[in-house]
């Protein structure tokens, strides 16, 4: 039996280089900035020096040997004239210089304070302390001029003073602040030994002139050695110290430089053409960085890309891939005795198809077939070679549309190879792509490992993925023509040989042989033979096999399973299609349009509205309005207005529906599912309605008033968006002008917050990514803590919930639950300006609302609460005096006047009565208040007096100021109450939160006290109410926003927030910055700070989530890669040493 030699990498560590191991690693010295000679060879000792690595294809690397691809490159070093900072360590340098004495290399802290702190806080605790206790030297202040120079008061530190002042701190010592010396000894910051890449990270590319291009790197290293030859120069020739400094300076800009290129205070480097050099940390970080294009994402071969069009007579789990194609895009097939003979065949048709393109001998080594060396490639090829051949019908690829929101994005169909130029995908399966026929362009990806098919096929198939994991939801099924071409049937009787021809349309011979036969009937003999489901009198989307709401699906997957499923689906969809194009169907300009009847109807609302809006008015200019919680006269009175006139075009909508002509086209199209609304009706027939723009009327424009033909001041209707006509009569110049301002702004909505909606997915993918489903059915993080017990309380699978189906081991849950929020989020992003200007349509405005939840802000944007009253209390007159009671009234509410006595050096405070009685309080109360506050006062009557003697006139404005802010009565943070009737119960709505002071509020049900402040819950409260509030929040805008997430992806992300018993945004600062992995949040984050700080603290990533796996092209520890799995390794990979000692001990055997 073969040994097997398990290859895997465990864990990274992460050090600052020493010095002496520099020169160990280092391949070769280099001491000349020339690359090339005369005859284009790289110059020993250059920067491209052979030692470094092959820098082209016909030659070896001198010290492995290797060529070009084998090779992969070597380290070498340059002896630098004079100690250089580190750039990315100059704080740390700082730290320690700061914080440790330069006399006896001892933490500037006394043994017994040391005790007290922890390693941060001893290194701020001691830092610039003006004697050592230790030795009792008088320390200087040191000073960081940036970005790296040192003083000590006037005098300036060189690197070498700096370096010999932090070798004297012990290993010891150097721990008591957090820092591990076996990785990262502060001396080390100070550089006599640069590392010089090898050429193999900053490869020449040869130009179409045949000259060569140097990159970046390369140029900066460059400069680097000839600062260093001429600081040597002048070391060697005795220059003045001055020619030396600037010499040195110049040397540490050009190392500076070489780090990082964007340091604040200095010139960054550039080329001639003046753009700047990209160097290491630009080349790192960032989208177009190495950790988030290169490693987390690859470029692949094997892969093609073009537009995707139609074609309903594929079957649903095929994909139509043109014959130029699949010629590029080819299949590894293993030889074997089986099938040598096809293989054969095949290679000799070279360029006709079906053919093959390549052969890979067992080495790795690949050779071109060609039209001269087929037949002896033919006599080569024996089992255990492969060949990459033509994509043929059957094989197996990725479909995918970018951008990928959730899993159902990547999905695997069978090849059906056809003519033309474009990719073909049967219309019912382009949902969950997100994609259409207008010009979208898709990608294919050909696995080339036997591993990868079998993965694709058993978990990726698109007949295996037909539920969404995000609620439940079917993501395949009938729709547009198909759905109201089925509909349209079932309400049809047809002749016994038209019905024979519908039903052969979907592969189905009829087996009702009367004479006249029901569309229903017709429809049913679509389902699987036996099935007990029941067909509905009405053939519409949600009640057959319609996408998403499909009621059938669930049920013939749960009866019949899922491929009897899958082909009826695509079976209805024919038959559907068929019947539609049979009989004809189509939407002329009278079919939008609506009867007078409606018309007229739509008149008297208008008016009714108008006349309303105007009450409104009325009351806010008399000071009558009732005003909302938090809410001004002004922001009340906008509200209750948009609320009567968006209420205008909704009730429109049912009517329209209601007046709907019964058999007519446009009432096929709506009433199926298929398309449309009454709303696209209403809006063209009837009226458009009112404009909402962010989430308001149009308000602004000319000074008081949206335009010039309006009078100042106006808030009716038309004057601020209200669009009486309709687009079938045609809007007049003011009403275009509102619809083209509410549409641009849906088009800038739309690009403005696909940022923020991507960044959110973005910070829900890092934070969530290493949860998964373990053996023992616990929901566990990278390090194997706790998240869940059981995922969603159940263990149930969101797509699996009708056939009662567990979440299997090795479920990346943490990752379906950030697409499940990612995907809807963003959706509703990209789709808000289909519908500009209806407030229905508003989805965006609860983006912030849902972002500020997963920030796990200190303070919401709008805090809030609802109290509801004991028995006893709950009645309006106990309410109301109790929400009175409630809420925050400042001096300056209930003051008439506050006058300034500079004479009689006093403050006099004028109180109004009828304020006073409002809030229930007295003067007596005011006074005490102000007593509490520490002031001297008197009281007469509604007047209270403050007796100032020591103030001066400055002083007494400021305390007069702050007097107005001064709390009287009602709790702090409780800005606006109103009292709302919910069914028998009333209820005190508050603009602000004080939860704690509430619930010790005589008259208040202790436990329906609702707040949306999540920390002041969780000090409150505890921890579980704080989780519970998230998930309710989250429930909140999910149902304002009609979106369908299933509650356990809101429990997942409220116990990933709370599992540690503290609250935790999903931000760097939260979830994030508690991952493991380094490389997880060096993906997320700046990275080089991420690696500074490891070698700091002597890090290691033990790899045991995602990102950081799939960096290093290891399997990740999820799904089908959680348990370990044995890969055979071949080409220049293989251990050449090994693979002999092998064969010398079968040889023995």
């Amino acid at each position: 039996m073969e040994d097997i030699v398990k290859k895997q990498v465990k864990a990274l560590k992460f050090n600052l280089i020493n010095p002496e191991h520099i020169k160990k690693i280092s391949s070769a010295k280099i001491v000349t900035p020339e690359l090339y000679d005369i005859d284009g060879f790289p110059v020993d000792g250059g920067i491209m020096d052979l030692r470094l690595g092959a820098v082209d294809p016909g030659v070896r690397c001198r010290t492995c040997g290797g060529r070009l691809k084998e090779c992969l490159g070597h380290p070498g070093s340059i002896d630098l004239a004079r100690p250089i900072m580190h750039i990315k360590y100059t704080p740390l340098v700082e730290l320690f210089l700061r914080s440790f004495c330069h006399g006896c290399g001892k933490l500037a802290l006394s043994d017994e304070k040391q005790k007290q702190y922890g390693p941060a806080e001893r290194a701020k605790k001691a830092r610039d302390k003006k004697k050592c206790p230790h030795c009792n030297e008088e320390r200087e202040k040191v000073k960081l001029e940036k970005p790296s120079s040192f003083y000590i008061g006037k005098k300036r530190l060189f690197p070498n003073q700096v370096r010999e002042i932090l070798v004297s701190i012990s290993d010891e010592e150097v721990k008591k602040i957090g820092v591990n010396p076996r990785t990262c000894r502060p001396e080390w910051a100070i550089l006599s030994q640069l590392l010089v890449p090898s050429v193999t990270v900053r490869p020449s590319i040869t130009l179409e002139n045949g000259e060569r291009s140097e990159d970046d790197l390369t140029h900066k290293i460059s400069d680097i050695i000839r600062a260093n030859q001429r600081l040597w120069e002048n070391l060697n020739a005795g220059a003045p110290e001055v020619i030396i400094e600037d010499l040195w300076d110049l040397l540490q800009y050009h190392v500076t430089t070489f780090f990082d290129n964007n340091i604040t205070r200095i010139p960054p480097a550039r080329h001639r053409s003046g753009q700047p050099l990209k160097t290491i940390t630009e080349r790192i970080k960032g989208k177009e960085g190495r950790i988030r294009k290169n490693l987390a994402g690859k470029r692949v071969n094997f892969s093609g890309r073009t537009v995707v069009s139609p074609d309903p007579y594929l079957q649903i789990d095929e994909v139509g891939i043109p014959y130029q194609v699949a010629k590029i895009i080819t299949v590894s097939e293993g030889v074997t005795t089986t099938n040598l003979d096809h293989i054969q065949e095949i290679i000799r048709k070279v360029n006709e198809y079906p053919g093959a393109n390549y052969i890979v001998r067992p080495d790795g080594k690949r050779k071109r077939i060609t039209e001269e060396l087929k037949e002896d490639l033919c006599d080569e090829i024996q089992p255990g070679y492969k060949v990459e051949r033509h994509l043929q019908d059957g094989d197996i690829v990725l479909f995918n549309r970018h951008p990928s929101l959730h899993k159902q994005s990547l999905m695997a169909h069978k090849v059906k190879v056809l003519p033309h130029k474009t990719f073909r995908l049967h219309p019912s399966t382009v949902f969950p792509y997100n994609a259409d026929f207008d010009g979208d362009e898709v990608n294919i990806h050909s696995p080339q490992t036997e591993e990868a098919r079998a993965e694709a096929e058993s978990l990726l198939r698109i007949t295996n993925n037909i539920i969404s994991s995000k609620n439940g939801a079917n993501l395949i099924g009938c729709m547009a023509d198909a759905v109201t071409g089925n509909y349209i049937l079932g309400k049809t009787e047809l002749d016994k040989a038209s019905a024979d021809q519908i039903l052969f349309s979907a592969n189905v011979i009829n087996k009702n042989k009367n004479k006249k036969v029901n569309g229903t009937d017709i429809f049913a003999q679509v389902l699987p033979n036996g099935s007990k489901v029941k067909v509905p009198s009405n053939l519409m989307s949600e009640n057959t096999l319609g996408l998403e709401d499909g009621a059938m699906v669930k049920s013939l997957d749960k009866e019949s399973g899922r491929e009897e499923t899958v082909e009826t689906i695509r079976k209805a969809f024919a038959m559907g299609t068929y019947y539609l194009s049979r009989t004809g169907y189509t939407l002329a300009l009278r079919d939008v349009d609506v009867s007078q009847k409606v018309k007229e109807i739509t008149k008297e609302m208008i008016v009714g509205a108008e006349k309303e809006t105007q009450a409104i008015i009325e009351k806010e200019k008399s000071g009558n309005l009732d005003l909302l919680p938090g809410k001004s006269s002004e922001e009340t009175r906008e509200l209750k207005i948009s609320q009567v006139l968006n209420e205008v075009r909704t009730k429109l909508g049912k009517i329209v529906k209601e007046n709907f002509d019964k058999n007519g086209n446009i009432n096929n199209m709506v009433s199926s599912g298929a398309g449309g609304s009454a709303l696209n009706v209403t809006q063209i027939g009837s009226s458009v309605g009112q404009q909402i723009l962010r989430g308001d009327r149009v308000n602004f424009g000319y000074k008081d008033r949206t335009l010039s033909s309006f009078k100042k001041g106006d808030a009716g209707p038309e004057a601020h968006g209200f669009i009486k006509s309709s687009y079938f009569d045609g809007l007049n110049p003011k009403e275009f002008f509102f619809g083209a301002i509410t549409g641009r702004d849906a088009l800038m909505d739309t690009a403005l917050r696909t940022p923020k909606s991507g960044y959110l997915y973005r910070r829900l993918v890092s934070a969530l990514q290493d949860l998964k489903m373990e053996y023992d059915g616990t929901i566990r993080d990278g390090s194997k803590n706790i998240v869940q017990f059981k995922y969603g309380g159940d263990g149930k699978d969101v797509s699996g919930l009708h056939l009662n189906q567990k979440v299997p081991s090795g479920e990346a849950a943490g990752v379906i639950t950030a697409q499940s929020f990612g995907e809807a989020s963003t959706q509703m992003v990209l789709n808000v300006f289909h519908s500009a200007g209806v407030a229905e349509m508003q989805v965006t405005l609860g983006l912030p609302r849902l972002i500020e939840i997963f920030d796990a802000r200190k303070e919401p944007s709008t805090p809030s609460m609802e109290i509801y009253l004991d028995k006893e209390h709950n009645n309006e007159k106990d309410s109301k005096v109790i929400a009175e009671k409630i809420k925050e009234f400042q001096l300056g509410e209930i003051a008439s006047e506050i006058k300034l006595d500079f004479t009689g050096k006093k403050i006099e405070i004028e109180l109004d009565s009828q304020a006073l009685r409002t809030i229930h309080v007295g003067a007596q109360r005011v006074a005490d208040r102000l007593q509490e506050k520490k002031f001297d006062v008197k009281i007469k009557d509604n007047k209270v007096t403050l007796v100032t003697p020591n103030m001066d006139f400055k002083a007494m404005y400021k305390v007069k100021e702050t007097l107005r802010k001064t709390i009287v009565s009602g709790m702090k943070g409780i800005s606006h109450v109103i009292v709302a009737k919910r069914d028998k119960d009333f209820v005190i709505l508050t603009a602000g939160s004080n939860l704690k002071e509430i619930l010790e509020m005589k008259g208040v049900n202790r436990n329906r006290v609702f707040t949306n402040n999540l920390h002041e819950t969780a000090e409150v409260l505890g921890i579980e109410a704080a989780r519970q509030l998230i998930v309710n929040e989250i429930d909140k805008v999910l149902e304002g926003q009609g979106l369908d997430i299933n509650e356990r992806h809101s429990d997942l992300i409220a116990d990933a927030m709370t599992s540690t018993g503290l609250v935790k945004g999903v931000t760097r600062m939260g979830i994030i910055s508690n991952k493991a992995s380094i490389f997880a949040r060096a993906a997320f984050e700046t990275p080089d700070k991420q690696f500074v700080n490891a070698t700091i603290q002597g890090k290691k990533d033990v790899l045991s989530s995602v990102i950081e796996n799939i960096m290093l092209n290891q399997p990740v520890p999820v799904g089908t890669g959680l348990p370990g799995l044995l890969v055979k390794v071949t080409g220049p990979l293989v251990d050449k040493k090994l693979e002999k000692e092998k064969k010398e001990a079968k040889k023995k055997k």
